[in-house]
């Protein structure tokens, strides 16, 4: 191409004579196409080059970010699990010093299972102390039968044989029993959950109400533990009176979920009160028909070991 040096038209390198003024071309030198073409896209098609070179470096660089992060996944998340474990583990202790120090003043926990795993814990407590009294008994019931059949072989000329006469599946008794009580404290809680929501006309969550009795009585869960350290003394007096003591703290329980709630009322308290009375004595005829089956297999698995 051929620049006018007059008018600055541009021109074919053949022209001689500019065609919009007539200027002479022919002096003119003749500028390099492909130079400029070079000059002009050689820069471009590097730029280009490199920014596909840059956005594969970032992909390769995302996919390997990816696969670190995922690798460090499992890591993190029981890292935040045991943490939250802690956490969860430390405000429950804290809401349960606060209900042994005042029972009555009731606040809300941090989760609402903290009631659900205090009621578990003392029925698991309970039946421990089950277990242990059992096996206790078991054992001393097998040694005095021993001694009796010794002597009355010592006085037949005959030999003496030590053996377990009296068999009783200890444990599988009060796994059954950990679990009949665990049925039965959720027939009886959700009779009582029945009798607040039809006394009050405002209805309480569940697991609200599940919250307020536990942290009145969440004193049973040191009852209970005094209950099982006294099973291994086999100090059974003091177990008797533990026992007495931990049934009335669970009565007054039930009881003061309808009697200290407020809100807009269809019924009196008193007269929930009394509801909740009688679903208590007839869950304490069933335990006790209960307790007295487990005795009755106890007797019955006594004599028969003696008989044999």
């Amino acid at each position: 191409m051929k620049k006018c040096p007059k008018c600055g038209a541009q021109m074919s390198s053949d022209t001689n004579f500019c065609t919009e003024c007539g200027a002479d071309l022919r002096n003119v030198s003749v500028s390099d196409e492909s130079a400029q073409s070079t000059e002009t896209f050689e820069p471009n098609g590097t730029i280009e080059n490199q920014n596909q070179q840059q956005a594969n470096q970032n992909t390769q660089q995302t996919a390997q970010a990816q696969a670190t992060q995922q690798a460090q996944q499992p890591a993190q998340r029981r890292s935040i699990d045991t943490e939250q474990a802690k956490q969860t583990a430390a405000s429950y202790w804290k809401w349960l010093l606060g209900s042994w120090a005042h029972p009555t003043n009731t606040e809300a926990p941090t989760s609402k299972w903290f009631g659900v795993v205090s009621i578990a814990i003392e029925i698991f407590l309970f039946c421990a102390s089950f277990f242990t009294m059992v096996q206790k008994a078991v054992a001393y019931l097998n040694q005095q039968a021993n001694n009796v059949s010794n002597g009355l072989a010592a006085l037949l000329g005959q030999q003496q044989n030590n053996s377990n006469l009296i068999h009783f599946n200890s444990f599988g008794t009060s796994f059954e029993i950990f679990i009949v009580l665990l049925l039965l404290d959720a027939a009886v809680l959700g009779a009582v959950y029945g009798i607040n929501c039809w006394v009050f006309r405002e209805k309480e969550s569940f697991f609200d109400f599940i919250n307020r009795f536990a942290h009145y009585t969440n004193v049973i869960l040191i009852t209970n533990l005094l209950f099982f350290l006294f099973s291994l003394m086999s100090a059974y007096t003091m177990m008797a009176l533990v026992l007495v003591l931990s049934i009335f703290l669970y009565i007054l329980g039930m009881t003061m979920v309808i009697v200290t709630r407020q809100g807009s009322q269809r019924l009196d308290r008193l007269y929930g009160a009394v509801f909740v009375a009688i679903i208590i004595l007839i869950a304490l005829g069933i335990l006790c028909a209960i307790c007295g089956t487990a005795v009755d297999i106890a007797v019955k698995s006594l004599t028969g070991g003696l008989g044999n």
